[in-house]
């Protein structure tokens, strides 16, 4: 019974993941027509609005308030500062480097996962293995993603964007562990985890609601509030797509699994992400996958098994012997 629940979270942390893949596709269709600012704060508003109306529906709206006032310091960290604050830190990075190695480098926020999670949550299993397999999956993914062309991450003109976009999964990387965290202290709480993605959904559109509205007059975003929901009906249906299945869903989903499974082991499946990414892209935008992804796959692969490996228990008769 206890081995079902862990294979159930794996199978809905992969699909988290996987409904995440379609954003780099969707912010692709969208890119020249919806900026950057803009799209984090539909998604998220979508999103959590999406799930907040099935919470109403079902009148479970119970709890709530209870979540927020248990833990006040924790959602506005988990919340408008590791999704909100993160998401503006990230686009802000994206300004001074290559997208393909700002993607590269968001990558690592699993590794901080990993670290904030032995901390935070006391998930000390296999940490050798972790450690190996990470650096091997981040390897992997940031082959794929740069396309061999490492040196581009060293390039001084780039450090600055470099940098802010590590401080963005740094900072990022606290979301699910304390979502977990949070889980751990509100269990008699139904629902608690859909609950928690509502909340954090809408609580993170605040700052980035106030950087939309300075966009005019900060000189490194473009001005996106005289266009903002000014989309044709094609825009706003990959805007829908976007906040309810690739967000809203997709952290949901990924919480679920985080409930059965250490949130090390789950986020470990993000490696996946740029790989079924450049799979989607063969088939929507028909870009051709280079070598990359032959090379790239096997480390992942590699790296996933590595970091999930079971734990032998020894026996009470090898103990005595």
């Amino acid at each position: 019974m206890i081995m079902k629940e862990v294979y159930k979270g794996y199978i809905l942390c992969f699909l988290g993941v996987f409904s995440w893949s379609f954003s780099e596709i969707m912010v692709v269709m969208l890119r020249g027509a919806v900026g950057p600012v803009s799209l984090s704060f539909l998604r998220f508003f979508i999103g959590g609005l999406f799930l907040l109306i099935i919470m109403v529906a079902q009148k479970d709206l119970k709890g709530m308030f209870e979540i927020i006032k248990r833990h006040k310091i924790l959602i506005i960290l988990s919340s408008m500062v590791a999704l909100g604050i993160s998401n503006i830190i990230y686009f802000l990075g994206l300004q001074f480097t290559f997208a393909n190695v700002g993607s590269a480098l968001y990558t690592t926020y699993p590794l901080f996962i990993s670290v904030y999670s032995v901390f935070i949550l006391n998930e000390r299993t296999n940490l050798k293995l972790k450690l190996v397999g990470l650096i091997v999956g981040i390897t992997g993914t940031t082959i794929l993603i740069t396309n061999f062309q490492l040196n581009l991450i060293i390039i001084p003109e780039n450090l600055l964007g470099n940098i802010l976009i590590v401080i963005a999964a740094m900072i990022w990387a606290f979301y699910s562990v304390l979502g977990k965290y949070i889980f751990r202290k509100s269990e008699d709480i139904k629902n608690v985890d859909v609950k928690y993605t509502i909340i954090s959904n809408l609580l993170s559109c605040v700052p980035i609601f106030i950087i939309l509205l300075l966009t005019p007059v900060i000189p490194i975003f473009e001005s996106e509030i005289n266009s903002f929901l000014l989309y044709t009906w094609d825009q706003w249906l990959i805007i829908l797509i976007l906040g309810i299945i690739a967000t809203g869903l997709g952290l949901y989903i990924f919480f679920k699994g985080i409930k059965k499974i250490e949130v090390s082991k789950g986020i470990s499946l993000a490696l996946f992400k740029p790989v079924i990414a450049t799979i989607f892209s063969f088939f929507i935008l028909r870009e051709v996958p280079t070598i990359a992804l032959y090379i790239s796959l096997p480390l992942i692969i590699g790296a996933v098994l590595l970091i999930n490996k079971p734990i032998r228990i020894k026996s009470e008769k090898s103990k005595n012997k």
